[in-house]
């Protein structure tokens, strides 16, 4: 498998394509499709789902668009160069974030968990003076420590749980704890794509 098809499979666990989750069934297959490209680097891809995102948040507010949303708004930040927009852009989706995981609290597990691996995920890549990657570590580890519900989960979503918890212990300097959840992730998305070449 190629790098380039890892990352794939790894950020499309972010975008709950597939899901069984009735909230993540009030978003369209392009919104996911333009988030999951926003995270990959598509500027205008980022736009368009911050943009209809918002819109579902309006009319079917529910905690993993909420999250989704957030996620998208913090990315902006990645995609402008002045200083105080970054901030803007971050400041806002970590609030989002926040709201979204305090909702998802007594929902469900799938529920929790979309909600805290986006969240978990989103914090763990900000950068590491926003001091933001013990709380993704902390969101992460909560999802993977049910581990029944958690290996019940789609590969893709258990792989971008451990790809970014392995992103939140590099920058905490955990470097045996950040080569441990990358060959889990590596692990689990070999495991879902076993069967494809054939």
């Amino acid at each position: 498998m190629t790098k380039q098809s890892i990352i794939t499979l790894l950020f499309s666990g972010l975008s709950l394509i597939g899901s069984a989750s009735t909230f993540a069934s009030s978003i369209p297959t392009e919104v996911l499709s333009a988030y999951q490209q926003g995270l990959s680097g598509d500027q205008e891809k980022n736009q368009a789902a911050f943009n209809a995102l918002s819109k579902i948040n309006e009319t079917s507010p529910n905690p993993v668009v909420l999250a989704l949303l957030g996620s998208s708004e913090t990315t902006q930040a990645r995609y402008t160069n002045k200083p105080w927009q970054k901030m803007k852009f971050a400041e806002k989706g970590i609030a989002k974030l926040s709201k979204a995981i305090k909702q998802a609290k007594d929902l469900p597990y799938l529920q929790q968990a979309r909600v805290n691996v986006t969240a978990g995920c989103t914090f763990s890549q900000l950068p590491k003076m926003m001091n933001r990657a013990e709380h993704g570590r902390y969101l992460l580890n909560q999802v993977m420590e049910q581990k029944s519900q958690f290996g019940s989960l789609e590969s893709t979503l258990q792989a971008s749980a451990y790809r970014c918890a392995s992103i939140a212990a590099k920058k905490l300097d955990d470097a045996k704890g950040a080569e441990q959840f990358m060959a889990l992730a590596q692990s689990v998305a070999g495991q879902s794509t076993a069967g494809i070449k054939d």
